[in-house]
């Protein structure tokens, strides 16, 4: 549903469905979502570029959107190292 709010590509016929649900009861959704990508942009930059943490975990990430945490990460700091962990079957592939 995530992707689906922030208008991405990798998203299920049934979090589309979802998403619509919720958004019927909760319409700031999307707003929501967008503000919370901006809010781990913002912090990433600032953890890799001014504090110089080059090790990242990102927990219940479900299937990443871009930008994701490694691509904010390593566009500051190239070695920087980002560890996904969900337990969402799809998650790895």
């Amino acid at each position: 549903m995530y992707d689906y709010y922030l208008g991405g590509k990798d998203n299920f016929p049934a979090d589309r469905e979802a998403a619509e649900r919720a958004l019927s009861v909760f319409p700031n959704a999307r707003v929501a979502a967008r503000q919370n990508r901006e809010f781990m942009i913002r912090a990433t930059r600032y953890l890799a570029g001014e504090v110089g943490i080059r090790q990242f975990l990102g927990i219940g990430t479900g299937i990443p959107t871009s930008p994701n945490l490694h691509e904010v990460a390593q566009s500051i700091v190239p070695d920087a190292r980002v560890v996904y962990a969900d337990n969402d079957p799809i998650m790895p592939a």
